[in-house]
């Protein structure tokens, strides 16, 4: 049944929309853990089912299968780590901070946004790769708009001479390999290193980049 045709409707003295809504919100958060705890390639929709507390049926009312359920996991985990970076961005274009604060403020919102849990790590670095054709085509897309995105950040500081000029996507591509792979490590590391120290590491890795 569409959407459409439940608006309005009650079940249990709550909207029916807003069921959907929460019980498509728990299948995302147990398909977060189940690809992240079994991998991809080794999770099941009855296991996604049995964490989420609901039937295959209701599963399959909101998705057609795992993929779909992983393609929309990556798509938001994404988002949300690519809106956080862009607000600290605009912050530090409005104030006038220098190069390396930049680097600094950005990287921080980055690793802040999707390292913190383990689980969106995981999924968004390492299950996604390879997992099926449909998903590695739409994890290069996103790969392409964050190079997008961080192309414009380049060209802002060499148009005021604090890096060299050109090249812009292809460091960007090179930039977003490395900072992925540390992001990962340090997210399941236990224990973590600090902080500060895993963000200190990626502006220096970042900046040679950018300078070279």
């Amino acid at each position: 049944m569409s959407q459409d045709a439940n608006t309005g409707r009650m079940y249990a003295g709550q909207p029916v929309e807003d069921r959907q809504r929460q019980r498509r919100a728990r299948f995302l958060e147990s398909g977060l853990t189940v690809f992240a705890r079994d991998g991809y390639a080794n999770s099941s929709v009855g296991a996604i089912c049995k964490d989420a507390g609901l039937s295959s049926r209701q599963f399959y009312e909101e998705f057609t299968g795992r993929e779909s359920l992983l393609l929309e996991l990556y798509e938001q985990i994404d988002r949300e780590s690519r809106e956080t970076v862009e607000k600290a961005l605009a912050v530090t274009a409005k104030t006038g901070a220098g190069p390396l604060e930049v680097i600094n403020v950005a990287v921080r919102a980055y690793v802040e946004s999707i390292g913190s849990d383990p689980r969106k790590a995981r999924v968004a670095l390492v299950e996604v790769v390879g997992a099926t054709l449909k998903v590695e085509k739409f994890r290069l897309e996103l790969r392409r708009v964050w190079g997008s995105v961080l192309a414009g950040a380049a060209e802002n500081a060499a148009l005021r001479g604090a890096i060299p000029t050109g090249d812009y996507e292809m460091r960007s591509l090179a930039i977003i390999g490395a900072v992925n792979y540390v992001v990962d490590s340090w997210s399941g590391a236990e224990p973590r290193p600090a902080l500060d120290d895993v963000i200190r590491v990626l502006s220096r890795v970042i900046v040679g980049a950018v300078q070279a």
